[in-house]
């Protein structure tokens, strides 16, 4: 009986580990120097899509490794804006987004005002800045998946971080 209650007992442990493991904050299959240069990949295709689609004359992005959510995990994030000349903001929007899905991202917008985009595990999005502020700018922001990192890529996160934010885009 208590053979049989160790079995199970060690098989529940085995399962919960293995499904820890495999959740959006398990540990990266790739270097975090190389998840960081993908999600900068994926940003720097995707902005000069959106920045073409809207006439935008100005574009700055910047972005830094962040905590995830409950501090479990690192993701490269950030964002920007694209300064454009003031129109139809729903026209603009929709302009974005048929050429990001053109351009073979997926539209994920949940929300009006946003356009939400995604390719493989980066997310976009893009909506317009308060009219107040300044009429036809947008902003944008991206984030990668949530990864733990250890060793040496530990150490690579840590370090991105002390030197904060840096420019993506010009």
């Amino acid at each position: 009986m208590r053979t049989a209650l160790l079995v199970l007992s060690v098989g529940a442990l085995l399962g919960a580990t293995s499904a820890c493991s495999s959740s959006s904050a398990g540990g990266d299959e790739v270097s975090a120097k190389a998840r960081e240069q993908q999600v900068i990949d994926t940003v720097t295709q995707a902005v000069p899509v959106a920045q073409e689609a809207l006439g935008a004359t100005k574009v700055l992005v910047d972005g830094s490794w962040a905590s995830c959510p409950g501090g479990v995990g690192h993701r490269f994030a950030g964002g920007g804006t694209l300064s454009a000349s003031e129109g139809d903001t729903e026209a603009q929007l929709d302009a974005i987004r048929t050429a990001l899905v053109e351009a073979g991202y997926d539209d994920e917008t949940q929300a009006d005002g946003h356009v939400s985009v995604s390719r493989g595990e980066v997310a976009l999005d893009f909506a317009p800045q308060l009219a107040a502020k300044t009429p036809g700018t947008f902003k944008m922001s991206y984030q990668g998946p949530c990864k733990r990192y250890s060793g040496d890529d530990e150490d690579y996160v840590k370090a991105q971080n002390l030197e904060g934010a840096r420019q993506v885009l010009p």
